[in-house]
């Protein structure tokens, strides 16, 4: 990170929320609230940008309510709070049919989730340890279970796969139309519409708001936040993030149960 930095040259700052700004226990730590407010409170703009949908999202970050631009589902949704605006772009049904019967002709029984703005669906009933691998808390409401006709209606904001082996081969196959993403070391697969990622999503607010990228520090741990990285001036990996993400990182900082946030927070802008 450059040093000698100051205030006046962070014009807004991205958080990331799992691994990120949220400890293990998901919940906002607080010396990173602290941190935080300050920076909005010094005219700082603070942005969202989560691979979760709204649901778990707002109630993750209830506490900062101060935050008016949020990225869902890797930003195929994105609201502006103060404006009472949604950007919403789905998968079209035709593809999602495809991508359906790839899944099931590669993988025998793959575990899938259909998110459709705000609302979670499945074919088949799934174990609390199978959807854990998507994101839910044991208290959490599970995904309605539709038939599969239903499912092949639809046009999903995001497709949900969970250990599919062959993520890299429906990506090449499906790339001219959808984003395929794997985190969680490889566990979750991630599929949103082409045009849908945090990057294309931050910078539409950054353009609304009148920031340039190069005076945005952003924070990340997975692979969904390298498009943000490299897009952004001043990348901010965790210390428990991915090696890909720490190698284009202006700076490393401490874990997320380690208020990584804050702390660089605390060290380059505050």
């Amino acid at each position: 990170m450059t040093k000698g930095m100051s205030m006046s040259d962070i014009k807004a700052i991205v958080l990331d929320l799992d691994g990120t700004l949220l400890g293990s226990d998901k919940s906002v730590s607080p010396r990173n609230y602290r941190a935080v407010k300050r920076c909005f409170e010094a005219g700082i703009p603070i942005i969202v940008a989560t691979a979760r949908p709204p649901r778990a999202a707002v109630q993750f970050v209830k506490d900062i309510d101060f935050v008016d631009h949020m990225v869902f589902y890797n930003g195929a949704l994105v609201t502006c709070k103060s404006k009472m605006t949604r950007q919403h772009i789905s998968i079209p049904a035709e593809i999602s049919r495809q991508i359906n019967e790839f899944l099931t002709q590669h993988e025998p029984h793959p575990a899938i989730t259909y998110e459709v703005n705000d609302s979670w669906y499945m074919c088949t009933s799934l174990s609390g340890s199978v959807l854990a691998q998507f994101g839910a808390r044991p208290n959490d409401p599970h995904p309605q279970i539709v038939d599969s006709d239903w499912i092949r209606s639809i046009s999903p904001t995001k497709i949900l796969v969970t250990g599919y082996s062959n993520w890299r081969e429906l990506g090449e196959k499906f790339g001219d139309q959808v984003n395929v993403i794997a985190t969680d070391e490889g566990v979750l697969v991630q599929i949103m519409h082409r045009s849908a990622s945090k990057e294309s999503a931050v910078q539409a607010v950054l353009e609304e708001i009148g920031v340039d990228s190069e005076h945005v520090m952003v924070f990340g741990d997975d692979f969904n936040d390298l498009g943000l990285f490299r897009m952004c001036g001043f990348p901010v990996a965790m210390g428990n993030g991915i090696a890909e993400l720490k190698h284009c990182a202006k700076h490393i900082t401490a874990s997320n149960d380690e208020d990584g946030v804050a702390a660089a927070l605390e060290k380059f802008v505050l």
